[in-house]
């Protein structure tokens, strides 16, 4: 008997039958020319997009790396310039401290030289009266501030002298040189009464206020509180 069911002899499903054609084969002349020119043009535009494609993404990883290089180099930047900014401010600051600190050796000298220059002054004009209120006594043979002078008729002392003559420079000095404003000549006068009668139309005037105020009498006070004590 005959097998007629073999695999070899089973109809085709022209469903999932797969048929190669090869359109070439089936042109000839014009035609098969022109599907190969079109092939060609196909595969040289896929070329073409790959080629295009290709350029386009390694432009974008050539942008991209650009970018964080320039990013990277921005940053580099602005930490040298932090640094920079940093480095200034603190020569700025150190510059400022020096300055103010050389201000105040300068202010401190020149302090220094004032206090020196007052301290002489203060002292020349302390030796100036000295001297004056000792050519004063001298001159008129007295031996100190508070010293009598007498003579057969009269006793008087410097300021007596010094109110009667009008010089109230003179009677300042000795007063702060300790001289006693309350001391009475022989006639029972202060310096202040002697000037009032010697005084005509104002001449004693200085005088008078010099007496008559507190500064000039502290000197004395002051000695008689320390003999005192």
């Amino acid at each position: 008997m005959f097998n007629f069911g073999c695999s070899d002899c089973k109809p085709t499903d022209p469903a999932t039958s797969t048929v190669k054609v090869d359109l070439k084969g089936l042109a000839s002349g014009p035609e098969a020319e022109r599907l190969e020119q079109e092939q060609v043009q196909i595969q040289l535009q896929a070329e073409a997009q790959q080629i295009k494609e290709k350029e386009a993404s390694e432009a974008l990883r050539q942008a991209e790396r650009q970018a964080a290089a320039q990013q990277a180099a921005k940053k580099a930047e602005e930490a040298i310039e932090a640094q920079r900014q940093a480095e200034e401010d603190e020569r700025l600051r150190k510059h400022r401290e020096a300055e103010q600190e050389a201000q105040r050796v300068r202010q401190a000298e020149e302090a220094g030289r004032i206090a020196e220059a007052a301290a002489a002054e203060l002292e020349q004009e302390c030796l100036e009266r000295e001297n004056a209120v000792a050519a004063f006594l001298k001159r008129h043979g007295f031996t100190g501030v508070n010293s009598c002078k007498k003579s057969l008729l009269s006793s008087t002392y410097p300021l007596h002298k010094a109110a009667e003559a009008g010089d109230d420079k003179m009677v300042s000095l000795l007063c702060r040189a300790g001289a006693n404003p309350t001391q009475k000549n022989s006639w029972g006068s202060t310096p202040a009464q002697v000037a009032q009668k010697s005084d005509k139309k104002g001449s004693h005037f200085k005088v008078l206020t010099v007496l008559a105020t507190p500064d000039d009498a502290a000197p004395y006070a002051g000695q008689q509180s320390a003999g005192g004590a």
